[in-house]
């Protein structure tokens, strides 16, 4: 008979109330089992103890349930070597403290003579462990630690502490590498220089560096740098010469293998051109710290033009009178045309010489007239009128015999040019403007004869002369006429001096 739908199922339900209270049982059981072991381990790690142990200097505490120091080395994470060396305390010095001495042996792995060798040892310098291993050390050879060549005397690196015994134990049993590089006999031949020193390096570049050979860009090394070191290797330096050349403006060091000038010059580049050259020579031979200039050669052009002066002519003309002067040509000067070389050396002048000359222009010459033409005038004087036939702007002085510097003990004391007694009437002239024996009116002085001369009397001078008891200073620039008749036209100055000249 099925169940009514509008009644409950009381037995499905008594069912699932069933599995429910099975359900609550098993995790109370599994609470209780996990609750039990966590008290167990508690109770176990309580019950454990710490004892110390020391290795390579160092301390650590180990925590075991072992009593006797046996049973605690088994649990260590230790394989003992016969080269180790261990000490134990009893059990009961175990417990009350005292350290168990783990002095291990230290695995040194050798590489050497093509081999490895690998020794654990109790050693504690590197020629004691190479003798340990049976390796024979020779006093050249290199024994590597760390990529760095060792002493026989150097011990073996310390182990710094660590955090716990396991990771102490693991480090110190991990294999210590050293490596042997026998030394060889090698040659080397340094210019004229040859050694046959002993190296343990590995090439011929790492060889010369270990024997502080000092190697400059040039050189040439034979074998190359990079190539192996073997027993009577034999090494060559060819040396670079070291020199400075100087180009361009610039000074250069260099180090060079060229034999001769010509041979640096195409080495480094530079070309001579033209007049361009070297000092020394090209074919000069190359010595050390030579010093190498070139020297680059250049010439300019260019004309120079300087001045060809006119000249002056003059030429008389009839129909001007005298002392009149007319410029019928002005002139103009010519021009000299020169073409000059500047030769050039590193840009500075070294000389210059004229090359060509020609004329490029003529001058024209100045032409002045003067006048030729005479013509007679009068002028009124206090004594009548007189006619001349010159009349010439003059700076007048007197003198008289006693003013005229002449020793009275002098047998020409009071004598003229013309050994005339020195008197009024007679003037002193430059003969070049006034002719002797000329006759001619001085206004303010009267008529008067040209006949002395005087040092300071030169061009337009004129000088009256005075007796001794009469004489009047003079110092005026006047009017002085020549009296007709007028001299042959040879005896004429026709061009006057022009000196000393009156202030206006």
């Amino acid at each position: 008979m099925s169940p009514s739908p509008d009644r409950p199922d009381w037995r499905a339900w008594t069912f699932a109330l069933l599995a429910l209270l099975a359900s609550a049982w098993k995790l109370v059981v599994l609470a209780g089992v996990a609750a039990s072991l966590v008290a167990l381990g508690m109770l176990y790690a309580a019950s454990g103890r710490t004892v110390q142990v020391r290795l390579d200097g160092h301390t650590y505490a180990w925590r075991t349930h072992r009593s006797s120091p046996e049973a605690v080395l088994a649990e260590l994470p230790l394989t003992v070597r016969e080269a180790d060396r261990i000490v134990l305390p009893s059990a009961e010095g175990l417990l009350a403290g005292q350290p168990m001495i783990l002095d291990l042996a230290r695995r040194v792995r050798i590489r050497h003579d093509g081999t490895v060798t690998v020794v654990d040892t109790q050693a504690e310098t590197m020629g004691e462990i190479l003798t340990e291993a049976g390796i024979v050390l020779s006093a050249q050879d290199c024994i590597l630690v760390d990529d760095r060549c060792a002493s026989s005397e150097q011990p073996l690196p310390v182990q710094p502490a660590k955090d716990g015994l396991a990771e102490a134990i693991t480090a110190w049993r991990g294999p210590f590498d050293v490596s042997l590089r026998r030394a060889r006999q090698i040659t080397v031949v340094d210019g004229a220089q040859a050694t046959g020193p002993y190296t343990t390096a590995a090439t011929v570049g790492e060889a010369l560096a270990e024997l502080g050979v000092r190697l400059y860009e040039g050189d040439l090394v034979y074998p190359d740098l990079g190539s192996g070191i073997a027993q009577g290797t034999r090494i060559t330096i060819a040396r670079s010469l070291p020199v400075v050349l100087e180009a361009d403006g610039v000074a250069q060091l260099m180090r060079t293998r060229a034999n001769t000038v010509a041979e640096l010059l195409v080495e480094a580049g530079v070309q001579l051109a033209g007049e361009d050259y070297a000092d020394p020579l090209p074919e000069a031979r190359l010595i050390s710290d030579m010093r190498v200039q070139v020297v680059r050669v250049y010439d300019e052009y260019y004309v120079e033009e300087v001045p060809v002066p006119y000249e002056t002519r003059w030429e008389p003309n009839n129909e001007l009178e005298i002392d009149q002067q007319q410029i019928v040509q002005w002139g103009s000067e010519g021009a000299r045309r020169r073409q000059v070389r500047v030769h050039y050396e590193n840009g500075q002048e070294a000389h210059r010489s004229e090359e060509e000359e020609w004329i490029a222009r003529e001058p024209t010459d100045r032409i002045i007239e003067y006048g030729t033409g005479i013509v007679l005038r009068e002028v009124e004087t206090p004594n009548g009128t007189l006619t001349y036939w010159r009349k010439i702007r003059m700076l007048a002085t007197s003198y008289s015999a006693a003013t005229a510097g002449v020793p009275r003990s002098a047998s020409y004391y009071g004598r003229t040019r013309l050994g005339w007694e020195a008197r009024f009437g007679i003037v002193a002239v430059d003969p070049r403007v006034v002719r002797l024996e000329s006759n001619l009116y001085v206004p303010g002085y009267g008529a008067a004869v040209a006949g002395d001369t005087g040092g300071g009397i030169i061009g337009r001078r004129v000088d009256l002369c005075y007796d001794d008891h009469n004489l009047v200073d003079w110092y005026k620039w006047i009017d002085v006429y020549l009296l007709a008749p007028a001299p042959p036209a040879s005896q004429i100055n026709w061009i006057l001096p022009n000196t000393p000249r009156e202030r206006e």
